[in-house]
């Protein structure tokens, strides 16, 4: 503690509201508190619509059953949630009652490694510190897809992590950013002299670290595929065309390196970059991770009839749902649009809430909030009907064309 007590707290501005009551270190813990909380409902439903989403990540019954482990991801969550409420509420209260002294900035820190710490060691039924089946599962998958390798036998596991893990590359930038600042003794919460302070990102950007470190979900996942179709002799093709999906997603973030340089100018690049990783990544969602069959006719070199089938034959949800899933999934695959609609921040009193949010997302730190949570949204729609496809192929007698090779194949 190298400060004293400051004087009484400044004003806030109207327009920096956001950046006091959430500061970047509490987006991170929020983001990834909610992120648990999804996790969470979306096996709630499964068990619901009684699918066996155990059989899916291949954890077996007799290692625990699916109510236990939804007893115990429960209590963890509640542990979690309190603790980091209790955490935000210190730092609030003592804030905002005019007080300052460094050790409040390594608050969101040590909320954070209390999170990971409890998801790493879990809710035991006894007193004992034995690690769950589960607990045990999720700690050796997430060590093993931070290397970029990929257990085959259990792919559906370590996909839907890593997968989820892409979702989260802006939080781990601002983590990053967080992190760091901490380490070289910058401030990074508000005080009472500064109660709107933002926290700045230059000390990241200096060397385009925070572009390069971005790419690494989507690297890990890269790797991942080129392994499945190294370990198939390069027989299947759907592995080869998930990694250029996955290749894609550099080419906007080299594109951005290239406009920071002063080496091009303008966006056009960028846009052009951005909608083929988004329009392929659609493709793929709807057609091989969904098994959906919108775009048969596309692949069929036929030209899609009014009447053409949607989806699949087999349908565990409403049917409204996976429409409503698709649609989603395209808007928040293209949105960067608005970076289009909308080149500056409308005011809310004249546009209205929506239109103000929509012109925010690209402009500033309440925007790229949103944009935070709409991916993280639009990966809990992903992961619910990943789950729902992958069970429903397990079901299914015979093979799908869609199905992954296993033959002579090893654990990276």
């Amino acid at each position: 503690m190298d400060e004293s007590l400051t004087p009484p707290p400044a004003i806030v501005d109207e327009d920096n509201y956001f950046d006091f009551f959430l500061p970047l270190p509490y987006r991170v813990l929020l983001l990834l508190n909610f992120g648990i909380w999804l996790w969470y409902i979306n096996l709630k439903t499964c068990s619901k619509y009684s699918i066996d989403f155990l059989a899916v990540l291949k954890i077996s019954p007799n290692e625990v059953s699916s109510s236990k482990l939804l007893q115990r991801s429960l209590q963890s969550l509640y542990k979690i949630t309190s603790l980091n409420v209790v955490n935000y509420l210190a730092y609030f209260l003592i804030v905002s009652n005019g007080y300052y002294f460094k050790l409040i900035d390594w608050f969101p820190f040590l909320a954070i490694f209390i999170t990971f710490n409890i998801l790493f060691t879990g809710a035991s039924d006894n007193d004992q510190d034995e690690k769950t089946p589960e607990t045990k599962r999720f700690t050796s998958t997430a060590i093993r897809i931070l290397k970029g390798g990929i257990d085959i036998s259990i792919r559906n596991n370590d996909i839907l992590l890593a997968d989820t893990f892409t979702s989260y590359n802006k939080v781990l930038i601002d983590f990053l950013v967080y992190f760091s600042a901490l380490i070289l003794g910058y401030q990074v919460l508000p005080s009472s002299s500064d109660l709107s302070m933002d926290l700045s990102k230059d000390h990241l950007q200096m060397y385009n670290l925070d572009l390069i470190l971005s790419c690494y979900p989507s690297l890990i996942r890269f790797s991942q595929c080129v392994f499945e179709w190294e370990q198939s002799r390069r027989r299947n093709k759907q592995h080869l065309g998930n990694a250029i999906k996955y290749s894609t997603s550099f080419v906007p973030v080299f594109i951005n390196l290239l406009i920071r340089g002063g080496y091009i100018e303008g966006l056009k690049f960028w846009y052009l970059a951005t909608f083929v990783n988004s329009a392929y990544s659609f493709f793929w969602d709807v057609t091989f991770d969904w098994n959906f069959v919108l775009f048969n006719d596309f692949l069929n070199g036929k030209l899609a009839k009014f009447d053409s089938p949607v989806l699949r034959h087999r349908l565990i949800y409403n049917k409204f749902a996976y429409f409503v899933a698709i649609i989603l999934d395209l808007q928040l695959r293209f949105i960067w649009v608005y970076r289009i609609i909308f080149p500056e921040i409308l005011p809310r009193a004249d546009h209205g809430i929506l239109a103000f949010v929509g012109s925010s997302l690209f402009v500033n730190e309440f925007g790229t909030f949103m944009l935070e949570i709409l991916e993280i949204l639009r990966r809990w729609i992903w992961v619910f009907l990943k789950i729902e496809t992958e069970y429903v192929k397990s079901i299914q007698e015979g093979t799908t064309p869609t199905d992954i090779e296993l033959q002579n194949v090893r654990v990276a």
